[in-house]
């Protein structure tokens, strides 16, 4: 016995309903992973460069062969966790990617990036020298660095991010000193981090 049009045109349907679906359940599960790819770069310094840079100010010069920018006014820079607040910024790329040095000017300029321990450190100040390869923040004048619950102002502070090292210090011809705030719990650790490791003996 023949199967009749109607029978044929339902058989037809329900191959391409499974089609359809098969398709899209894969297709949200890629999505997924893009997704969750995307979220595990945001969350660490190493990643931040490999995402896209959004950049917006008033006005923007660009040299391809040069590898330099320039941004000016209202200047607003994020790639990642990165974030760059300032009136004017300069990134100069002519090192190559990974070596680019980024300067920043404001009144005060600031920056914030996520750490791969996942902490967060800020800064401010009249100008940022940001240098990529040794993850290094120069900070000059009405300087401020806040990292895991420390806060540390002066004229100058050089901040490594590898080493979560600070280093500040106050001209020689001002008044101002170094100041250093420290939130309770600083430099607490743990009672897990504590307690002596035992190991089982046979």
């Amino acid at each position: 016995m023949k199967p009749d049009l109607l029978t044929i045109s339902i058989m037809t349907c329900i191959t391409l309903l499974y089609i359809v679906f098969v398709n899209g359940a894969a297709n949200a599960q890629e999505n997924t992973a893009l997704e969750n790819t995307a979220q595990e770069l945001v969350s660490t310094i190493a990643n931040d460069f490999k995402l896209p840079v959004t950049a917006t100010s008033k006005q923007q010069s660009l040299d391809g062969k040069k590898k330099t920018s320039i941004f000016i006014e209202n200047v607003v820079i994020r790639q990642g966790s990165l974030e760059i607040l300032a009136d004017r910024v300069e990134a100069n790329a002519t090192s190559g990617q990974g070596k680019e040095v980024i300067i920043a000017i404001g009144k005060p300029a600031s920056y914030s990036q996520r750490l791969e321990d996942g902490s967060l450190v800020s800064a401010s100040a009249n100008e940022i020298i940001y240098t990529v390869e040794s993850q290094t923040i120069s900070l000059k004048g009405n300087a401020a660095i806040v990292q895991n619950e420390v806060t540390v102002s002066g004229d100058s502070i050089a901040f490594d991010m590898s080493k979560e090292q600070i280093m500040a210090s106050s001209d020689a011809n001002s008044d101002t000193s170094v100041t250093t705030v420290l939130s309770p719990g600083a430099f607490t650790t743990t009672e897990q981090d504590n307690e002596p490791s035992t190991k089982n003996e046979p």
